[in-house]
């Protein structure tokens, strides 16, 4: 760590500036990574608990239950078929009042909810294309900096008319140093990228399943 620290010192301010942005970079990559992780985790977790709750249970009996948390997807997709329905009171055969759920065709059903997901989507996948980002930037700002150290290493030798280890090592060590910076951020966005992808087209599958699943249950009013 203390030869990190007097490379970085001793490099040029443009490496440095470099360096402290992929410092940067690294540092908002692994919150990201982080907060995601949780609340996938979270996710899956209470999507669990609401397949069970749903499980076995009559279309209305779901609509009438206030379930938590209101951020869940499957939580979402069933409100969005509460928002798409509408209740009327209807008087039955033994004069009864009764109040009963309408549902529009479900064409128009599947679409919403189709729409729903794609809302879900696009809230729990924000800033995770920053990893890729981070990914892609972070190996070519390391590289910059190597360039740098080489040209610097150059100079000196132009300089100093010689090519000896003390002229040309400070230059070569400032461009291993933003390599080897710009190679410790990429792969760890790249594998956390990755990794959160898989994850989003396990919940992308889920959230289907789970729609298919309403609409049977409406369709058959049970």
């Amino acid at each position: 760590m203390k030869n990190f620290l007097d490379m970085f010192l001793h490099s040029s301010v443009l490496s440095q500036v470099i360096i402290l942005l992929l410092i940067i970079m690294s540092a908002y990559s692994w919150a990201i990574m982080y907060v995601k992780w949780r609340r996938l985790r979270f996710i899956s977790q209470t999507n669990k608990k609401i397949r069970a709750l749903v499980e076995g249970r009559k279309i209305g009996d779901v609509l009438a239950m206030t379930l938590t948390p209101q951020d869940n997807p499957l939580v979402r997709l069933i409100e969005a078929i509460k928002q798409e329905s509408t209740l009327e009171k209807v008087t039955t055969k033994e004069g009864k009042t009764v109040i009963r759920r309408i549902f529009p065709d479900l064409g128009t059903l599947r679409d919403r909810l189709d729409a729903e997901i794609e809302v879900i989507l696009a809230d729990e996948e924000r800033q995770i294309d920053f990893l890729s980002t981070t990914a892609s930037v972070a190996p070519f700002l390391g590289l910059l900096g190597t360039v740098l150290g080489i040209t610097q290493s150059f100079w000196e030798i132009g300089q100093h008319s010689t090519a000896n280890i003390a002229v040309v090592a400070p230059g070569m060590a400032e461009a291993l140093i933003t390599t080897i910076v710009g190679l410790l951020v990429a792969i760890p966005a790249a594998l956390g990228y990755h990794f959160l992808r898989s994850k989003m087209k396990d919940l992308v599958t889920e959230l289907e399943h789970f729609s298919r699943h309403l609409l049977v249950k409406i369709s058959r009013g049970n």
